[in-house]
């Protein structure tokens, strides 16, 4: 039987009312029973504990508090030196004011100062920020990303607002990977970072294969870099990313500890990637999500 570490708290567990959604709000059915299981966000609230973050508590229990249950996305992020957190909000009808830029910064007041200002007529589906030890240094939230709704047409697209201006960050487009096979080849090599003719294996280092039994793939197309988004993805497949991207070794032993709690549950990560001068293919940045 695992046992936990004396200094580990109990996880929290899942129960009857828990509601599974993968990081776009999308609704699944579980794994397996969820007795005896426990919330993905305990890989949250580890992560942030052994990665010195632990000063993001009380602002996440807040919109907890205020959104309910599993309506915030959360994407642990790591770029090999550093992590954070990214929190993501989706109301694509606007019908719940709280998750908009105005009621965030609401529920944010007395915790952190959100600060860019939207205007009401823009039509954002999400909203994200980051969470950085610098962010609590300061107490602010500085930028945010919206997201504008996308159609098979005219791909999704994420703006980074600064400071009253913002800049187009990313452009991108879900598919489902079997079935739209051709469409996600044409889309990755459709690139200003990769040359695909550089070797045979450079398709594998970009789709990668152990990651490839998924639901649905995100190509996205951002400013320094490609991205690819594998959403759907059981436990064994997640720890197999955790290693292979060399997140922390806490954070790795975490999940391999209670890798039965977790077994009902589908995961997602997002991988980005370019092309060094001497045509290595290397990974910028690279992340995984859960529910809050």
């Amino acid at each position: 039987m695992t046992t936990e570490p004396a200094s580990e708290a109990p996880l929290l567990p899942a129960g009857p009312a828990d509601r599974h959604f993968d990081y776009c709000l999308q609704p699944y059915r579980p794994r397996t029973t969820t007795r005896g299981k426990a919330r993905s966000e305990n890989l949250l609230w580890h992560a942030l504990d052994a990665c010195g973050l632990s000063a993001a508590r009380p602002a996440l229990h807040a919109l907890q508090d205020a959104l309910g249950r599993d309506m915030t996305v959360w994407g642990w992020k790591f770029d090999g030196k550093q992590n954070w957190v990214e929190l993501y909000f989706y109301d694509p009808q606007k019908e719940d004011v709280r998750a908009s830029v105005p009621g965030l910064k609401e529920i944010l007041a007395p915790h952190l100062a959100l600060t860019p200002e939207v205007p009401d007529w823009v039509r954002y589906m999400m909203v994200s920020f980051d969470l950085k030890p610098e962010t609590f240094e300061t107490g602010v939230v500085d930028e945010v990303n919206l997201y504008l709704t996308g159609t098979d047409e005219h791909a999704g697209r994420s703006y980074r607002v600064r400071g009253g201006e913002a800049r187009l960050d990313n452009t991108y487009r879900f598919l489902p990977p079997k079935q739209e096979i051709d469409t996600v080849l044409s889309l990755l090599q459709s690139s200003m970072f990769i040359d695909y003719d550089t070797s045979p294996t450079v398709l594998s280092k970009v789709l990668i294969p152990n990651l490839f039994a998924c639901k649905r793939i995100c190509i996205a197309k951002k400013q320094q870099s490609d991205g690819v988004y594998y959403s759907g993805i059981d436990i064994d497949q997640l720890l197999w990313f955790l290693k292979a991207f060399h997140y922390p070794a806490p954070i790795q032993a975490f999940v391999r500890r209670h890798k039965v709690r977790f077994e009902h549950l589908f995961f997602d990560v997002g991988i980005d990637t370019r092309q060094h001068p001497d045509k290595r293919i290397h990974y910028p940045k690279s992340s995984f999500y859960g529910t809050l």
